[in-house]
């Protein structure tokens, strides 16, 4: 990976949105998840699922991807600009969040 590497996310749920804001600081990340009330949270700075503390998630928050950090989107034309993609599929879990 090179600095003009953009990586995208795709799904923000408990693998997503960890993986998204460690790569968020040190490269350009566009975070995409389809749920608008999540995006919505999320660009707030809060995770309610608590997979990221807020202040880590804030940290790394990003409008744009003309820079390292995070910009949350449920636009999927933010997704063009990126040339990595990630894909992180939902997978059900128990209440200790082992795979059922």
């Amino acid at each position: 990976m090179n600095a003009q590497d953009k990586i995208a996310i795709i799904g923000l749920g408990y693998v997503g949105l960890p993986l998204a804001v460690e790569f968020a600081k040190h490269y350009p990340v566009c975070g995409f998840d389809i749920n608008t009330k999540r995006i919505s949270e999320l660009k707030s700075g809060i995770d309610k699922t608590l997979e990221v503390e807020n202040s880590e998630l804030s940290s790394v928050l990003s409008e744009s991807l003309t820079t390292n950090g995070l910009l949350v989107s449920n636009r999927a034309d933010d997704l063009a600009a990126c040339n990595i993609y990630i894909v992180t599929v939902p997978t059900p879990t128990d209440e200790l969040n082992k795979p059922v």
